[in-house]
């Protein structure tokens, strides 16, 4: 058994794990939810986020997708795209997932109901600030970044880091959207929050 084939077996767990939580919480928030059709989700999102953005973000998912599967398949014209990793930087990439593990969990169950994949408020949301949101005000894109990073690392694949890098900075630049609509929901009390908090990690000095 060579090591690529364990890095692959590695990298399927990593991705099975992380998709079972983000679907086991993207479920529990649907429960709350209202029923909306596919048309109305998207004409809220483009709303929200814009046509382009909002394009830019599904033909990434798709890319990615597409990434995995000849990265998991890995056809003979394809081996231009494998990067000269050593094992032991693929090991500690998977170690490092793991580790990623219990913080996703922390702050998916701290968020609950109010997590979506896109940008919006719930009728009735609340401002969260327990939990890793004591210190961070979207810890939920750190650890998301620190998940591809993770990924990336052991698949030490080409498309997969191109694919991967595209959505953390299409992630980080939503921030600036997110906290106007937050400041526009709840005002002087998330302004207040902006002060003690850092926007990825905590702040050194409160």
């Amino acid at each position: 058994m060579n090591d690529d084939f364990i890095f692959r077996i590695l990298f399927i767990v990593l991705i099975l794990v992380f998709t079972f939580i983000r679907a086991y919480y993207a479920r529990k928030g649907q429960i709350t939810d209202k029923k909306r059709s596919a048309r109305e989700r998207w004409e809220e999102r483009t709303k929200i986020e814009g046509k382009t953005r909002t394009i830019i973000f599904m033909a990434d998912g798709v890319f990615i997708v597409i990434a995995i599967v000849l990265y998991l398949f890995s056809p003979p014209w394809l081996l231009w795209s494998q990067i000269p990793f050593p094992s032991l930087l693929r090991w500690i990439g998977f170690g490092f997932g793991i580790a990623t593990i219990p913080f996703l969990v922390w702050v998916q169950h701290t968020l609950g109901k109010h997590w979506t994949p896109s940008l919006e408020l719930r009728e009735d949301h609340t401002l969260v600030t327990s939990g890793p949101y004591s210190r961070v005000r979207h810890p939920m894109y750190t650890i998301s970044s620190l998940i591809f990073l993770a990924l990336i690392l052991v698949s030490a694949d080409l498309l997969i880091l191109i694919g991967f890098l595209i959505a953390i900075i299409l992630a980080l630049a939503r921030i600036p959207k997110e906290e106007q609509m937050m400041l526009d929901q709840f005002g002087e009390e998330y302004r207040t929050y902006m002060k003690r908090t850092g926007r990825l990690l905590p702040r050194l000095r409160r």
